[in-house]
């Protein structure tokens, strides 16, 4: 019983956090269950409260939603989860995820220091932009990571409204994908779907306060924090490759 509170404690606060920056549930989600519970048990629960949310934040920022940013990176994020998924199994790169982990942390950095106004402020080269979304795809096929595609939004987003309908426009139709194939291989289990409505009412009440919240802050303090969320996202990569060696 102790446990299911702890839990449902845990994804409250998860999706508080996504209620006011439109991302962060996971960060937040995925150390604290692991202490209790499997990883392959926690990420198809997290996914599972994932896209009703997602849902809910993409209904209500679809006025500022850039579809001509959405639209390529969809298509190449989904182009790399599958590849993703598949190299998991061939083992995990520690080298790469300490790489990647110094990058996060170096744009979220960047993001601080940054001066207002370059935010969006240019349209994004086509190429580029469908690069970031297949090395996004690829990696969040591989650990799950949306850091790098949350850092490329922010860089190219005019507002937070944007900024999370076309994040959350992504996270949508990626956690869609990961739906169908969990379901066909097995890893979306009937204990996790009763587990998830179980937790269900602790995500929408965490969504709910986070995004009464949200109300009442600055853009400059919401951008804060989602460049703070990435640094701490890099730095927690980072640190789980280091002692995952020692």
């Amino acid at each position: 019983m102790i446990e299911k509170i702890y839990l449902f404690a845990v994804v409250l606060a998860a999706f508080f956090v996504k209620g006011i920056t439109g991302f962060g549930s996971t960060l937040v989600l995925a150390p604290l269950f692991s202490f209790v519970v499997s990883n392959r048990f926690t990420t198809p629960v997290d996914l599972l409260t994932c896209i009703p949310t997602n849902a809910y934040l993409v209904w209500k920022n679809r006025k500022s939603i850039d579809f001509g940013t959405v639209a390529p990176l969809s298509i190449m994020l989904l182009a790399g989860v599958a590849p993703g998924i598949m190299l998991l199994k061939t083992g995990n790169d520690l080298l790469l995820k300490s790489i990647l982990g110094v990058v996060i942390m170096a744009l979220g950095i960047e993001m601080l220091y940054r001066k207002p106004g370059h935010k969006g402020s240019a349209k994004p080269n086509k190429l580029f932009l469908m690069t970031v979304g297949l090395i996004s795809g690829v990696l969040a096929g591989m650990y799950g990571i949306s850091a790098f595609l949350v850092a490329y939004i922010s860089r190219t987003s005019e507002d937070r409204s944007q900024f999370r309908g076309n994040l959350c426009s992504l996270f949508l139709v990626e956690g869609i994908f990961r739906l169908i194939w969990y379901s066909t291989t097995g890893i979306m289990t009937m204990e996790v779907v009763k587990f998830t409505l179980f937790i269900s009412p602790a995500a929408a009440l965490g969504m709910y306060i986070g995004t009464r919240v949200d109300t009442g802050l600055k853009e400059e303090t919401v951008r804060k924090a989602t460049i703070y969320l990435l640094i701490v996202s890099g730095a927690a990569l980072l640190l789980r490759s280091i002692f995952s060696t020692l």
